[in-house]
Order: C-alpha cells, then structure tokens, then sequence
C-alpha cells in the first residue's frame, strides 16, 4: 500500500497544476485542498477521476469523509486504501 500511496502523491502533484490551471511551486502532503488550493467538490471529484485514469485504478469512494480531502496526504490515504486494480 505504501507503493501505491507514493504513486498517488507523485500522481497528485502532476494533476493538480492542469487542474487548477497554473503551476504549484510546491505541494507538499500537508498542503490544504480547500483551503489553500481553493479547490470545490466537483474539482475534487474531478481529481479523483483523473488519478483513476493516471493510475490505471478505480476508487471505491462510498465511504468518503471530509477529513479523507483535507489535504493532499489525507487523500493519498484514502486513494491507496480504497483503490482496485484496473481501473
């Protein structure tokens, strides 16, 4: 799982700044997807499909929580703990 979380941050860094249209100087896992990248719901789910795709994965995300998109980290948690294979 931590190979996989590893990819999913990796892969996270790489989406985000085509996302959100501009580049991210850095992003480290702390970094606040809400708060400090200004990102919504639908962005959210946006970035959840695209990781799917990058990734080659599918994310059950039925139990999703708040606290799973607080940040880059948490969501890299979440992704590896709830992702298929093949996606």
């Amino acid at each position: 799982m931590e190979e996989l979380r590893q990819r999913v941050v990796h892969s996270i860094g790489a989406v985000l700044p085509r996302m959100l249209g501009r580049e991210v100087a850095e992003l480290p896992e702390h970094t606040r997807l809400y708060d400090e990248l200004g990102m919504s719901s639908s962005a959210t789910l946006e970035l959840l499909l695209a990781l799917e795709e990058d990734l080659d994965i599918h994310v059950e995300v039925e139990e999703i929580e708040r606290r799973d998109l607080e940040s880059i980290g948490s969501l890299a948690d979440f992704v590896a703990g709830h992702a298929l294979a093949g996606g």
